[in-house]
Protein backbone atom coordinates (compact mmCIF):
# COMPACT_ATOMS: atom_id res chain seq x y z
CA UNK A 1 0.00 0.00 0.00
CA UNK A 2 2.66 2.38 0.54
CA UNK A 3 4.42 1.76 -2.46
CA UNK A 4 1.08 2.39 -4.34
CA UNK A 5 0.91 5.64 -2.38
CA UNK A 6 4.30 7.00 -3.17
CA UNK A 7 3.62 5.97 -7.11
CA UNK A 8 0.43 8.14 -6.82
CA UNK A 9 1.69 10.59 -5.31
CA UNK A 10 4.49 11.06 -7.67
CA UNK A 11 2.65 10.99 -10.56
CA UNK A 12 0.26 13.94 -9.36
CA UNK A 13 3.33 15.87 -8.51
CA UNK A 14 4.69 15.24 -12.50
CA UNK A 15 1.15 16.36 -13.71
CA UNK A 16 1.15 19.24 -11.89
CA UNK A 17 4.84 20.30 -12.29
CA UNK A 18 4.01 20.10 -16.34
CA UNK A 19 0.74 22.00 -16.53
CA UNK A 20 2.93 24.87 -14.93
CA UNK A 21 5.71 24.55 -17.25
CA UNK A 22 3.14 24.62 -20.10
CA UNK A 23 1.10 27.51 -19.01
CA UNK A 24 3.85 29.11 -18.11
CA UNK A 25 5.28 28.78 -21.77
CA UNK A 26 1.95 30.43 -23.09
CA UNK A 27 0.67 33.19 -21.17
CA UNK A 28 3.63 35.12 -20.22
CA UNK A 29 3.21 37.35 -22.77
CA UNK A 30 1.21 39.99 -22.70
CA UNK A 31 0.08 43.50 -24.34
CA UNK A 32 0.29 46.24 -21.79
CA UNK A 33 -0.53 49.27 -23.67
CA UNK A 34 -1.31 50.27 -27.79
CA UNK A 35 -1.75 52.93 -29.68
CA UNK A 36 -4.53 53.70 -30.94
CA UNK A 37 -6.53 52.69 -28.77
CA UNK A 38 -9.39 50.65 -29.66
CA UNK A 39 -12.25 52.31 -31.20
CA UNK A 40 -10.26 55.69 -31.64
CA UNK A 41 -11.41 58.08 -33.93
CA UNK A 42 -9.42 60.63 -35.99
CA UNK A 43 -6.35 59.06 -36.32
CA UNK A 44 -3.46 61.03 -38.51
CA UNK A 45 -2.91 59.67 -41.60
CA UNK A 46 0.65 61.29 -42.24
CA UNK A 47 3.18 59.02 -40.90
CA UNK A 48 0.28 56.63 -39.52
CA UNK A 49 2.15 53.99 -37.51
CA UNK A 50 0.30 51.47 -34.76
CA UNK A 51 2.37 51.08 -31.66
CA UNK A 52 2.23 47.60 -29.46
CA UNK A 53 3.99 47.70 -26.16
CA UNK A 54 4.40 44.20 -24.83
CA UNK A 55 5.85 42.88 -21.07
CA UNK A 56 8.59 41.66 -22.23
CA UNK A 57 10.94 42.04 -25.13
CA UNK A 58 9.59 40.60 -28.47
CA UNK A 59 12.70 40.99 -30.51
CA UNK A 60 13.21 37.81 -32.80
CA UNK A 61 16.41 36.00 -32.85
CA UNK A 62 15.90 34.63 -35.88
CA UNK A 63 14.45 35.58 -39.46
CA UNK A 64 12.08 32.32 -39.36
CA UNK A 65 10.53 34.13 -36.10
CA UNK A 66 10.42 37.40 -37.62
CA UNK A 67 8.42 35.93 -40.47
CA UNK A 68 6.60 33.97 -38.38
CA UNK A 69 5.37 37.12 -36.33
CA UNK A 70 4.43 39.14 -39.54
CA UNK A 71 2.48 36.53 -40.86
CA UNK A 72 0.82 36.55 -37.25
CA UNK A 73 0.51 40.33 -37.75
CA UNK A 74 -2.57 41.67 -39.93
CA UNK A 75 -3.80 44.94 -41.00
CA UNK A 76 -7.54 45.10 -43.07
CA UNK A 77 -9.88 48.15 -44.13
CA UNK A 78 -13.37 48.23 -43.66
CA UNK A 79 -13.73 46.29 -46.63
CA UNK A 80 -11.83 43.31 -44.78
CA UNK A 81 -9.09 43.95 -47.97
CA UNK A 82 -5.09 43.30 -46.69
CA UNK A 83 -3.23 46.17 -46.31
CA UNK A 84 0.64 45.59 -47.01
CA UNK A 85 2.33 46.67 -43.72
CA UNK A 86 5.76 46.67 -42.50
CA UNK A 87 6.42 45.03 -38.76
CA UNK A 88 9.42 47.02 -36.67
CA UNK A 89 11.09 46.65 -33.13
CA UNK A 90 12.82 49.15 -31.43
CA UNK A 91 16.43 48.79 -30.74
CA UNK A 92 16.18 50.87 -28.17
CA UNK A 93 12.63 49.98 -25.74
CA UNK A 94 12.39 46.40 -25.25
CA UNK A 95 8.61 45.22 -25.78
CA UNK A 96 7.87 47.83 -28.73
CA UNK A 97 6.64 46.98 -31.70
CA UNK A 98 5.47 49.22 -35.03
CA UNK A 99 3.27 48.18 -37.31
CA UNK A 100 3.52 50.38 -40.72
CA UNK A 101 1.86 50.73 -44.39
CA UNK A 102 3.79 49.70 -46.86
CA UNK A 103 5.03 52.61 -49.43
CA UNK A 104 2.65 51.30 -51.87
CA UNK A 105 -0.34 51.05 -49.44
CA UNK A 106 -1.03 54.49 -48.26
CA UNK A 107 -3.76 54.79 -45.18
CA UNK A 108 -6.63 56.92 -46.36
CA UNK A 109 -8.64 59.36 -44.55
CA UNK A 110 -11.84 58.48 -42.88
CA UNK A 111 -11.07 54.56 -43.42
CA UNK A 112 -12.13 52.22 -40.76
CA UNK A 113 -9.14 49.91 -39.76
CA UNK A 114 -8.73 46.48 -38.08
CA UNK A 115 -4.89 45.51 -36.68
CA UNK A 116 -5.08 41.28 -35.68
CA UNK A 117 -2.39 39.52 -33.49
CA UNK A 118 -2.65 35.88 -33.75
CA UNK A 119 -1.74 33.83 -30.33
CA UNK A 120 0.89 32.51 -32.64
CA UNK A 121 3.14 35.41 -32.00
CA UNK A 122 6.21 34.92 -30.11
CA UNK A 123 8.44 37.21 -27.81
CA UNK A 124 12.50 36.38 -27.89
CA UNK A 125 12.33 33.80 -25.09
CA UNK A 126 9.93 31.38 -27.40
CA UNK A 127 6.66 32.40 -25.24
CA UNK A 128 3.33 33.01 -27.22
CA UNK A 129 0.38 35.35 -26.66
CA UNK A 130 -2.04 33.67 -24.30
CA UNK A 131 -4.54 35.05 -26.53
CA UNK A 132 -4.78 36.97 -29.70
CA UNK A 133 -5.43 40.77 -29.72
CA UNK A 134 -7.72 42.78 -31.70
CA UNK A 135 -8.09 46.56 -32.62
CA UNK A 136 -10.09 49.05 -34.45
CA UNK A 137 -9.86 52.54 -35.29
CA UNK A 138 -10.78 55.35 -37.59
CA UNK A 139 -9.06 57.91 -39.62
CA UNK A 140 -9.09 61.19 -39.78
CA UNK A 141 -10.80 62.94 -42.65
CA UNK A 142 -8.45 64.82 -44.29
CA UNK A 143 -11.18 67.20 -46.40
CA UNK A 144 -13.38 67.77 -43.60
CA UNK A 145 -10.89 68.62 -41.49
CA UNK A 146 -9.54 71.27 -44.70
CA UNK A 147 -13.01 72.64 -44.84
CA UNK A 148 -13.37 73.61 -40.69
CA UNK A 149 -10.24 75.25 -40.90
CA UNK A 150 -10.90 77.05 -43.58
CA UNK A 151 -14.07 78.17 -42.48
CA UNK A 152 -12.38 78.96 -38.80
CA UNK A 153 -9.43 81.23 -40.91
CA UNK A 154 -12.60 82.96 -42.86
CA UNK A 155 -14.21 83.86 -39.37
CA UNK A 156 -10.90 85.29 -38.31
CA UNK A 157 -10.24 87.24 -41.32
CA UNK A 158 -13.84 88.56 -41.19
CA UNK A 159 -13.33 89.60 -37.44
CA UNK A 160 -10.20 90.80 -38.38
CA UNK A 161 -11.15 93.34 -40.92
CA UNK A 162 -14.85 94.42 -39.02
CA UNK A 163 -12.75 95.37 -35.40
CA UNK A 164 -10.09 97.38 -37.85
CA UNK A 165 -12.61 99.47 -39.70
CA UNK A 166 -14.51 99.96 -36.27
CA UNK A 167 -11.45 101.41 -34.86
CA UNK A 168 -10.90 103.56 -37.52
CA UNK A 169 -13.95 104.82 -37.62
CA UNK A 170 -13.70 105.50 -34.38
CA UNK A 171 -10.43 107.16 -34.34
CA UNK A 172 -11.99 109.24 -37.28
CA UNK A 173 -14.78 110.41 -34.88
CA UNK A 174 -12.12 111.52 -32.55
CA UNK A 175 -10.11 113.59 -34.93
CA UNK A 176 -13.11 114.89 -36.34
CA UNK A 177 -14.60 115.98 -32.65
CA UNK A 178 -11.76 117.28 -32.02
CA UNK A 179 -11.41 120.05 -34.82
CA UNK A 180 -15.31 121.01 -34.02
CA UNK A 181 -16.49 118.77 -37.38
CA UNK A 182 -19.65 116.89 -37.41
CA UNK A 183 -21.04 114.51 -39.76
CA UNK A 184 -24.23 115.87 -40.78
CA UNK A 185 -27.59 113.57 -40.69
CA UNK A 186 -30.49 113.66 -42.41
CA UNK A 187 -33.14 113.20 -40.43
CA UNK A 188 -35.60 111.57 -42.71
CA UNK A 189 -33.19 108.38 -44.06
CA UNK A 190 -32.23 108.28 -40.47
CA UNK A 191 -35.75 107.83 -39.46
CA UNK A 192 -36.51 105.18 -42.35
CA UNK A 193 -33.43 103.44 -41.61
CA UNK A 194 -33.79 103.04 -37.82
CA UNK A 195 -37.84 103.36 -37.34
CA UNK A 196 -37.67 106.41 -35.28
CA UNK A 197 -39.36 109.28 -35.56
CA UNK A 198 -37.54 112.85 -37.29
CA UNK A 199 -37.99 114.74 -34.14
CA UNK A 200 -36.11 111.79 -31.86
CA UNK A 201 -33.19 112.09 -34.25
CA UNK A 202 -33.19 115.66 -34.75
CA UNK A 203 -32.96 115.79 -30.92
CA UNK A 204 -30.54 113.48 -30.40
CA UNK A 205 -28.43 114.91 -33.06
CA UNK A 206 -28.93 118.42 -31.26
CA UNK A 207 -27.79 116.49 -28.32
CA UNK A 208 -24.53 114.77 -29.71
CA UNK A 209 -23.81 118.27 -30.87
CA UNK A 210 -24.30 120.05 -27.82
CA UNK A 211 -21.72 117.63 -26.23
CA UNK A 212 -19.03 117.83 -28.66
CA UNK A 213 -19.29 121.62 -28.52
CA UNK A 214 -18.87 121.22 -24.53
CA UNK A 215 -15.84 119.00 -24.80
CA UNK A 216 -14.24 120.98 -27.50
CA UNK A 217 -14.56 124.03 -25.13
CA UNK A 218 -13.18 122.08 -22.66
CA UNK A 219 -10.08 121.55 -24.96
CA UNK A 220 -9.51 124.83 -25.69
CA UNK A 221 -10.05 126.16 -22.50
CA UNK A 222 -7.57 123.57 -21.37
CA UNK A 223 -5.12 124.66 -24.31
CA UNK A 224 -5.02 128.14 -23.53
CA UNK A 225 -4.49 127.22 -19.81
CA UNK A 226 -1.31 125.53 -20.71
CA UNK A 227 -0.31 128.66 -22.65
CA UNK A 228 -1.07 130.67 -20.48
CA UNK A 229 1.05 129.05 -17.62
CA UNK A 230 4.21 128.76 -20.27
CA UNK A 231 4.33 132.58 -20.70
CA UNK A 232 4.08 132.85 -17.06
CA UNK A 233 7.14 130.72 -16.87
CA UNK A 234 8.82 132.04 -19.76
CA UNK A 235 8.36 135.69 -18.10
CA UNK A 236 9.71 134.29 -14.69
CA UNK A 237 13.14 133.61 -16.11
CA UNK A 238 15.88 136.31 -16.04
CA UNK A 239 17.70 136.83 -18.55
CA UNK A 240 21.29 138.23 -19.61
CA UNK A 241 22.21 140.61 -22.21
CA UNK A 242 25.16 138.92 -23.14
CA UNK A 243 28.52 136.79 -22.43
CA UNK A 244 30.65 138.15 -19.03
CA UNK A 245 33.68 137.13 -18.22
CA UNK A 246 34.65 135.44 -14.95
CA UNK A 247 36.28 137.90 -13.32
CA UNK A 248 32.65 139.99 -13.08
CA UNK A 249 31.51 137.64 -10.87
CA UNK A 250 34.39 138.19 -8.68
CA UNK A 251 36.43 134.35 -9.82
CA UNK A 252 40.18 134.89 -10.03
CA UNK A 253 41.23 132.24 -12.36
CA UNK A 254 43.15 133.30 -14.96
CA UNK A 255 44.05 130.68 -18.05
CA UNK A 256 47.77 130.11 -18.52
CA UNK A 257 49.43 131.46 -21.17
CA UNK A 258 49.95 129.31 -24.51
CA UNK A 259 53.85 128.74 -24.96
CA UNK A 260 55.31 129.62 -28.62
CA UNK A 261 56.63 127.09 -30.70
CA UNK A 262 60.03 127.32 -31.21
CA UNK A 263 61.80 128.22 -34.24
CA UNK A 264 64.60 126.44 -35.80
CA UNK A 265 67.76 127.81 -35.22
CA UNK A 266 69.40 127.14 -38.13
CA UNK A 267 68.03 127.78 -41.91
CA UNK A 268 68.23 125.40 -44.32
CA UNK A 269 71.37 126.72 -46.77
CA UNK A 270 72.69 125.68 -49.77
CA UNK A 271 69.49 123.79 -50.88
CA UNK A 272 68.08 123.55 -54.29
CA UNK A 273 64.78 124.04 -53.59
CA UNK A 274 64.38 126.57 -50.87
CA UNK A 275 60.46 126.51 -48.91
CA UNK A 276 57.87 129.25 -50.04
CA UNK A 277 59.29 129.78 -53.63
CA UNK A 278 57.39 130.00 -56.96
CA UNK A 279 58.00 128.77 -59.97
CA UNK A 280 58.42 132.24 -61.15
CA UNK A 281 61.03 133.38 -58.42
CA UNK A 282 62.90 130.14 -59.31
CA UNK A 283 63.07 131.18 -62.90
CA UNK A 284 63.87 135.06 -62.12
CA UNK A 285 66.83 133.59 -59.94
CA UNK A 286 68.00 130.83 -62.69
CA UNK A 287 68.10 133.89 -65.18
CA UNK A 288 70.07 136.35 -62.96
CA UNK A 289 72.97 133.64 -62.37
CA UNK A 290 72.78 132.45 -66.54
CA UNK A 291 73.66 136.65 -66.84
CA UNK A 292 76.43 137.02 -64.35
CA UNK A 293 78.03 133.82 -66.03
Amino acid sequence: MKRIGAILCLSVMLVFMSASVCFAGQGDLAIKDQYPKDGATGTAVENASIKIWFNQDVRPKSKDIRKANKKAVKLVDEKGKDVPIYVAYSPDEDGLMMVLSSADAKIQGDTEYTLTIDPEFQATNGDTLAKGDKVSFKTLDQSKNMTVNMVMMGVMMVGMIFFSSRSMKKQMEKEKAAKGKHDTVNPYKEAKRTGKSVEEIVEKDQKTKEKEAAAAAKRAAKRAKEEKELLEKEANKKRVAGPRPISAGGGKYKAPKKAKPKKSQQPNKGTTRPKNQTGKQKNSKNKNNSKKK
